[in-house]
């Protein structure tokens, strides 16, 4: 795959309020030079996120309409490769339907929806069965070059940890029952499984290393069984993953003892890393994308992506006046392409296709759409 400039389509405006055809829109995509589009489907839906995904009631009628195996041969055609994404420890629909998966915090407080946030750890089998069983026919249905699983970590609403943020503030998961006695059972430990307030201090206190490594190790291990189920389905599979943008120096290595996202781990098992290097949301500069997206390039040791977004976000509701800037310019796109552009990272994707529709009319949107178009040709 030709990783080098890429969109993900997160949602489908492009067809339902941009009224494109998929022969329009992937024509569009040739046009702009893209290579490659992560892309949710009927087949791999995505629930509703920092981006409208789910389809509106009063756009059905209209959605019926779109045939996603025809949008994907078309791409094809025109050498965009297609990376089929579905979010796994991420599916609000899912949480509420099955309460007693919830993750329980160190505090000893079920997950709870904040926002439009709430995750499940990836030890829950039960959600990886779902999962699984829609990865199944959408890579039938699909044949796409690759599959990108969203959300493939620990619980936590990591767009919120901010510079100056205390880790001790934040909810760590997951002290549940079920996932205290397993990590006591794989190591021969005895443990509080029934008091995740006391399970929290003794494994914070004795056992903080092995913890760590068990969790990322579950991590490692969903994606393992996600490949294995889907081996029978479509030969010659690539995977790619989100993948945190923390340094591990951040927050005291939170990207692995809170989100259980190893990177060197997660290297067995991952093809290609899709580094969310958000820096508005996130309050960083504009070269700190190539910064972070370099460094898990660099421990993977595998092929990697830097993902920028297309417009700010996080303004609103409890994100306002958290020091966001309030604008994505061109110079700032510009200037965050300009750093990443010397590094050894794969290539660029842009956080979404429809922010970049939506400016395209701007001279903002037309100069980020000429950056992109001449980056690394």
């Amino acid at each position: 795959m030709d990783l080098r400039f890429g969109v993900k389509i997160y949602d489908n405006d492009w067809f339902l309020r941009h009224r494109m055809s998929p022969a329009e829109a992937a024509d569009l995509l040739a046009a702009w030079g893209v290579t490659y589009v992560i892309a949710q489907s009927r087949f791999l839906p995505m629930s509703n996120s920092a981006v409208a995904s789910a389809v509106a009631d009063a756009d059905r009628g209209a959605y019926g309409g779109l045939d996603d195996v025809a949008f994907r041969a078309l791409l094809r055609e025109r050498g965009i490769a297609y990376l089929a994404c579905l979010n796994i420890c991420f599916d609000p629909a899912f949480s509420a339907a099955h309460p007693g998966l919830a993750a329980i915090d160190q505090r000893g407080r079920p997950a709870e929806q904040v926002d439009w946030y709430i995750g499940l750890p990836p030890d829950r089998e039960e959600n990886l069965d779902h999962k699984i069983g829609l990865l199944r026919r959408g890579v039938a249905e699909l044949k796409p070059d690759a599959v990108h699983l969203g959300f493939i970590r620990w619980p936590g609403f990591w767009e919120t940890w901010l510079p100056g943020d205390a880790r001790a503030d934040k909810p760590d998961y997951c002290f549940s029952r079920r996932t205290v006695e397993a990590f006591g059972r794989d190591l021969g430990l005895d443990l509080p499984a029934g008091d995740p307030v006391a399970a929290a201090g003794v494994i914070g206190a004795q056992h903080r290393q092995a913890w760590t490594r068990w969790k990322c190790g579950r991590t490692v291990a969903a994606i393992a069984r996600i490949r294995r189920e889907l081996a029978a389905v479509r030969d010659g599979l690539h995977y790619s993953i989100n993948t945190l943008p923390f340094f591990r120096a951040d927050f005291d290595n939170a990207v692995e003892e809170v989100f259980g996202q190893d990177i060197a781990a997660l290297a067995e098992v991952v093809d290609v890393f899709e580094v969310m290097a958000y820096h508005q949301i996130l309050a960083r500069p504009p070269a700190w994308p190539a910064a972070v997206a370099a460094d898990i390039k660099a421990r993977s040791g595998r092929r990697a992506i830097c993902t920028l977004q297309g417009r700010a976000l996080y303004l609103d509701g409890m994100h306002a006046g958290n020091g966001r800037e309030s604008e994505l310019t061109a110079a700032a796109f510009g200037q965050a392409l300009d750093a990443l552009e010397p590094t050894a990272v794969d290539g660029v994707c842009v956080f979404t296709f429809t922010d970049l529709l939506d400016r395209a009319g701007s001279a903002d949107g037309a100069a980020m759409l000429a950056r992109l178009a001449a980056f690394r040709c």
